[in-house]
């Protein structure tokens, strides 16, 4: 008997659940009805807000306020006031705060050429860099606040800032937040010992990658050192859904704006459900507007490299209906069912429908097609006998994107076959298979497959970015083996892609994962206060207690890696943007017989982005790079006539010595050098317009070019 749960809803809501709103998704609406369904009594939201709008309007109705990243805010909206999002020109659209799914060295700083920048071996000015000055924030589970890689054994290593952990309820909250509480202070924290436990209990996986990130290593031997072992530490035990994450980067900000130091902030976490996957949601959007005001944003790119779990179909130019068979993921307990995702080409309907198929007899769900509008469906498929609940949420426009989409959630029974079927006019289709889980936060692959049934095509694992990876601005990492010596020392061998490591491009074709570095098994430092307990590769007793590191894989290892990279370039050169850090990571990363000749190719690669990080040439090219923030500070500019300029440009440096002109683009590449004495006109036809800086020696001035 089919069952739409708005008749679950209170009076004051059911316009706004049943309504075709235009300001958030389909997937908003059915999540929201499941919320109240439950019994809250206040819902999260991300929301874009016109410019100059009143919180004071929000909190007159008990609506909370509170991160902002640029034009988008994070609300917690008591349910009998939601229907105001709806009737407020303040808001643009708005959507609710999905569910995150969870978290599923010596090598490695080899590989990524840190230990010579650690040393100041082969860097240009000397100097030895570790990330002292900058913040790097983690948002995460599972974090010991007392490990002596990071946090204890001498003062020179109290390097925990602060955390703020959502589930901590006795509080104080931040100033400027309502929920959690933020732990300050050396003798705070260690007495506070770790986060609480959450969904995922007591973890370690926070623990490890602040290891990875900014571990000092062992104590006696110094083994497994992170990339930026003097950076400060901010940790965030977030509230698993994307409002709360978007708090803890706004408080990371907070702090080391107070503080005057840039940040980096490592997410590795990510999810597929209900996204938009092509950089366009509301978080998408907060994640750059953030970058713009200076975080830099390093995020995993996702351990579904060895699933077949993606499937797309071109019906402009094969028209047949695409059938499928969909694997059930069964190594997560909480794992209920499947979710089947689908979207499609903006203004191309599709039609879609799930069956179950036993050994000899097949039961449809039914058919949905995206152009009879938005569409919630709570119900159960009668097996002969074998339940099998799912929901159905469909839109024949989301809009932030403007794709239709359909979301499948499907749950499992006996040895009954999922199968998918999906067909259009015209356009493309892609569709994805996930695990569903009780929160809907499942993030692990499962494939499509044959199946011995004619007709059905298998899947494969290309377009395995989600958010927040698939978001532009941020550096999203893909993970291989770290490059090794042999045995005897005289055979070096170049690490291949780890093969869990999920390939790109980001649905809507953005050039996705941008860097590798090392992810699998990676050492770093282990929580004592772990529900789960991994075998030790070292270990270190203070204060009585036996800390520990072990390995662990994945990009969630291989984006801190990347992390304290950014930690090391912010160091050298504090006022470079973030997307000079972007383009200079990129510019420099390292080739070899793995990646290919990814730069002399000119050619991005959906398994290793620009190829493997190399902080060594990074911190080389940063040196030589100008910030247009640096610019301003300086007293004696060039002279450049004309400016702006069309063809050529007369710089004119007043002295009679020859030096050397250079030309930046404004990302810090460098795109012109040549000899100059007293004054000379430079070409500068072959530049494309936009702003540039000209570099004398220590003298620089903006150039644009019209």
């Amino acid at each position: 008997m089919k069952k739409i749960i708005a008749t679950l809803l209170t009076t004051c809501c059911l316009t706004l659940a049943m309504g075709q709103s235009s300001k958030c998704g389909i997937d908003t609406r059915a999540l929201l009805r499941e919320e109240i369904a439950a019994g809250a009594e206040t819902v999260s939201f991300l929301a874009k807000m016109i410019p100059g709008y009143s919180t004071a309007l929000f909190e007159r109705q008990g609506i909370v306020v509170g991160a902002q990243a640029g034009d988008i805010v994070s609300l917690r909206v008591p349910v009998d006031k939601v229907h105001l999002l709806d009737e407020w020109q303040e808001v643009l659209n708005y959507s609710i705060a999905h569910r995150v799914g969870g978290p599923t060295m010596d090598n490695a700083r080899g590989d990524t050429r840190t230990e010579d920048v650690q040393m100041g071996r082969g860097v240009s000015n000397g100097q030895a860099y570790t990330g002292e000055g900058v913040y790097i924030g983690i948002t995460d589970w599972g974090f010991d606040l007392t490990h002596p890689n990071y946090n204890n054994s001498g003062t020179d290593n109290h390097r925990v800032e602060r955390i703020w952990d959502h589930y901590r309820k006795k509080g104080p909250a931040p100033e400027g937040f309502t929920y959690g509480t933020e732990i300050t202070g050396y003798n705070k924290l260690l007495k506070a010992q770790s986060d609480t436990a959450n969904l995922y209990g007591y973890g370690t996986h926070g623990t490890h990658v602040a290891g990875i990130t900014a571990g000092r290593g062992t104590a006696d031997e110094g083994l497994f050192r992170g990339q930026a072992p003097q950076a400060r530490l901010l940790f965030c035990s977030f509230g698993l859904n994307e409002t709360d994450w978007l708090d803890g980067v706004a408080w990371m900000k907070k702090v080391a704006d107070a503080d005057g130091k840039r940040l980096v902030i490592n997410s590795s976490w990510g999810m597929y459900s209900f996204s938009c996957l092509d950089g366009k949601s509301l978080l998408s959007q907060a994640i750059d507007n953030f970058s713009k005001e200076g975080v830099v944003f390093c995020t995993s790119g996702g351990n579904n490299g060895d699933v077949d779990f993606h499937i797309s179909r071109n019906f402009s130019q094969t028209p047949d209906t695409v059938k499928t068979a969909a694997a059930f993921y069964t190594y997560a307990e909480d794992a209920i069912g499947q979710c089947l995702i689908l979207w499609g080409e903006p203004g191309y309907d599709f039609e879609t429908y799930f069956r179950m198929a036993g050994k000899e007899a097949v039961w449809c769900g039914p058919k949905i097609s995206t152009a009879a509008g938005d569409t919630i469906i709570y119900d159960t498929l009668d097996c002969n006998g074998t339940p099998v609940p799912y929901r159905i949420i469909a839109e024949h426009e989301n809009p932030f994107d403007h794709r239709p989409h359909v979301q499948m959630d499907v749950n499992r029974a006996g040895n009954l076959q999922l199968q998918l079927f999906f067909a259009a006019p015209s356009g493309t289709v892609h569709a994805w298979n996930v695990a569903n889980k009780s929160n809907h936060a499942g993030n692990e692959g499962a494939s499509f497959f044959v199946g011995g049934n004619e007709g059905f095509v298998k899947g494969d694992h290309f377009y395995g970015i989600g958010e927040p990876g698939c978001a532009a601005s941020t550096l999203t990492v893909a993970a291989h083996q770290a490059d090794t010596w042999g045995r005897d020392s005289s055979e070096y061998n170049e690490g291949a892609i780890a093969y869990f490591s999920s390939f790109g491009p980001t649905f809507g074709e953005g050039a996705k994962p941008e860097i590798s570095a090392p992810g699998y098994q990676v050492n770093s430092s282990l929580s004592i206060y772990s529900d789960t307990k991994y075998a030790p590769t070292a270990s270190q007793t203070v204060g009585g207690l036996k800390y520990t590191w072990g390995q662990m894989s994945g990009t969630s290892m291989s984006c801190p890696a990347v992390t304290g990279v950014v930690a090391l370039l912010l160091q050298a050169n504090p006022n470079i943007t973030t997307e000079q850090v972007r383009d200079i990571l990129c510019a420099t990363a390292r080739n070899d017989s793995q990646t290919g000749p990814l730069h002399e190719r000119d050619s991005i690669s959906t398994t290793w982005g620009w190829g493997k990080v190399d902080a060594l040439a990074a911190i080389n090219e940063v040196l030589k790079s100008v910030g247009v923030n640096e610019v301003e500070e300086m007293n004696v500019p060039l002279r450049l006539y004309p400016n702006p300029a069309r063809g050529q440009v007369l710089v004119h440096t007043g002295c009679g010595e020859q030096q050397q002109v250079e030309i930046y683009s404004v990302e810090g590449r460098r795109v012109l050098s040549l000899p100059i004495n007293t004054e000379a006109t430079i070409d500068v036809s072959m530049l494309r317009r936009g702003v540039y800086v000209v570099r004398v020696g220590s003298r620089a001035e903006k150039l644009i070019i019209d």
